[in-house]
């Protein structure tokens, strides 16, 4: 049974309902940042489906494009790192020369069996363009992109967390989408009402969700929505940041910090680890006259910033003395106990601490907590097994 036991001091029992993750919480670690600043990064010019680069890897995992939706090939000369700038820019373009319909373009031959009839003399690709994702996997953590997005007919930004493998009774996709925002997809309603899916003035739609699946093909599409965003028109254009919170109870999106969207269904929450993404893809639905938009077009990225939480579910922790509090691991633990065996146990002035428990906590004892210092205790539930 999980229990709380607070005798002594004031303190703050928390679940977390800050507009963004406090960065100085020790019990996140910072795992992973690129501000696209480092000299000498390059893709293997040689052969564009490899992935020379230390952190990422300038191609779909499984797949080129959509097909049916986004109509595109992505390219690694279409992610260019801008040392001077110190931004990472995903570059699309419109097929001018017609490289691709006349099979100019070498394509790998992946993707010759996945969608055969897609590519070459239907016309069915447009467009080259930029997508990059990490070469590690993440298990929950807190994610987050500043960037500048191009908002022309067609643009078709995202940044997400995806995976999907196996087949039949073991077939599984996971994905988090962080922020999409796109033209006119006609299957999901606008989130203004407009009778015709966005219809005049509603240009584009962002949107926040997971797509969760364990025992089928058919995928499930779990907390999608239209969340309300401080961004509009052109401003679009300018530096915003999003950022996602994954933790086994719940997924908390963020715009510029504020929350925008959650979702607390434990069951389908994605629990496998994910690849980290971000693309500018060409919806095939151009603008409402029907034209279609010929770049070309930038998606510029200033940083990609990834913290985890540290866990360590199976321990009991008991703080018998200052030293114990004051060289204290912190990491989410099963249960702390505050018992002091001598002297007294103090969190002083101008100091934050922050416990983080499975199970419970509890204060006994001489316990002080002094006026201007924080003590937050959160309940955080762990990690299931990875099956």
């Amino acid at each position: 049974m999980k229990k709380f036991i607070y005798l002594c001091g004031m303190m703050l029992l928390s679940m977390n309902m800050m507009a963004q993750i406090d960065l100085n919480d020790r019990n996140w670690e910072h795992v992973f940042y690129d501000d696209f600043t480092t000299a000498n990064r390059y893709w293997n010019a040689s052969d564009w489906y490899s992935m020379p680069d230390l952190f990422w890897r300038a191609r779909p995992e499984r797949h080129i494009t959509h097909g049916s939706l986004e109509y595109q090939i992505y390219q690694y000369n279409h992610c260019q790192f801008d040392v001077i700038n110190g931004t990472m820019k995903l570059i699309a373009e419109y097929d001018n020369n017609d490289s691709i319909k006349y099979h100019n373009y070498a394509l790998p031959d992946i993707l010759y069996g996945q969608y055969p009839n897609t590519y070459g003399q239907n016309d069915g690709l447009f467009y080259f363009s930029g997508e990059i994702d990490t070469r590690t996997r993440y298990r929950y953590g807190y994610f987050e992109i500043r960037c500048k997005l191009p908002t022309h007919q067609g643009a078709f930004p995202a940044f997400w967390l995806y995976d999907a493998i196996g087949s039949g009774s073991n077939q599984f996709y996971e994905e988090i989408d962080i922020f999409e925002y796109t033209w006119s997809i006609a299957e999901i309603p606008n989130h203004l009402g407009n009778p015709s899916p966005h219809g005049i003035p509603d240009y584009y739609t962002f949107t926040t969700g997971i797509y969760f699946n364990d025992t089928s093909f058919e995928y499930t599409s779990y907390a999608r929505n239209f969340p309300s965003l401080p961004l509009s028109g052109n401003d679009l254009s300018e530096w915003h940041t999003f950022s996602c919170e994954w933790l086994p109870e719940k997924v908390v999106w963020y715009c510029d910090g504020l929350i925008v969207n959650e979702f607390h269904q434990t069951q389908n929450i994605p629990h496998r680890p994910l690849t980290l993404k971000t693309d500018y893809a060409i919806n095939k639905h151009y603008q409402h006259d029907g034209t279609i938009w010929q770049g070309p077009g930038i998606m510029e990225i200033d940083h990609i910033s990834v913290y985890q939480l540290k866990w360590d579910c199976d321990t009991d922790i008991t703080i018998a003395s200052q030293s114990d509090l004051n060289n204290f691991d912190y990491a989410v633990k099963r249960s702390i106990s505050i018992t002091p065996t001598v002297g007294e146990t103090t969190i002083g002035c101008n100091e934050k601490v922050t416990f983080r428990v499975n199970d419970s906590f509890e204060a006994i004892g001489p316990f002080t907590i002094e006026n201007g210092a924080e003590f937050t205790v959160i309940q955080q539930e762990c990690p299931e097994p990875n099956n």
